[in-house]
């Protein structure tokens, strides 16, 4: 797939030199027998969890770098932020979507530190990237990214591009927050 979700672009058409380097950067992840298998379940009702997380990897790719930090271990940790093998809706997990928000980041790191090297930043994108939700916030920067660049995803999936699918949602992240801050 060479489309992002929210993108006007393909990497096809995207400046050449940071299309190239993203696809440099994650390849060996991307190319992963076992990665390979994520195409096979389907996220957000609308997409499958591998080009979830392409889309992850290449916003946050795009703006870490232009922020000036460590744009190469971000797009690698958005890369395995949802590397599991598993169904969240199979009935382990289903009525229980908070079990799965807090599980599935550890197994996911567990899943990448498997098969790649997985440096600091990239193990806080992954097991922090579901912050407000979850164990804590992240450490880092990066990690910062990857949880925004997974939210705004997110809402475009879930919301196939409609904004009055979307509100409910942010509602309950605004109330949320509201109350954790209060």
């Amino acid at each position: 797939m060479t489309k992002v979700l929210g993108s006007k672009e393909t990497f096809l058409e995207a400046d050449h030199d940071t299309a190239m380097e993203f696809l440099n950067t994650v390849s060996d992840i991307t190319g992963a027998e076992e990665y390979q298998r994520l195409k096979e379940f389907t996220h957000h009702r609308s997409t499958t969890r591998y080009q979830h997380c392409l889309n992850v990897a290449w916003y946050t790719f795009i703006w870490c770098k232009a922020a000036g930090l460590n744009y190469k271990s971000a797009a690698r940790g958005a890369m395995l932020h949802d590397f599991y093998l598993y169904d969240s809706n199979d009935e382990l997990f289903r009525g229980s979507g908070l079990v799965h928000n807090l599980h599935h980041p550890r197994v996911a790191l567990e899943n990448a530190k498997k098969l790649f090297a997985v440096d600091e930043v990239m193990e806080d994108c992954i097991l922090y990237h579901m912050f407000p939700v979850g164990e804590g916030k992240p450490k880092t920067q990066e990690g910062y990214v990857v949880t925004v660049a997974d939210k705004y995803c997110a809402s475009l999936e879930w919301g196939s591009g409609k904004a009055a699918k979307i509100v409910p949602v942010l509602k309950d992240i605004r109330d949320y927050l509201k109350d954790e801050l209060s």
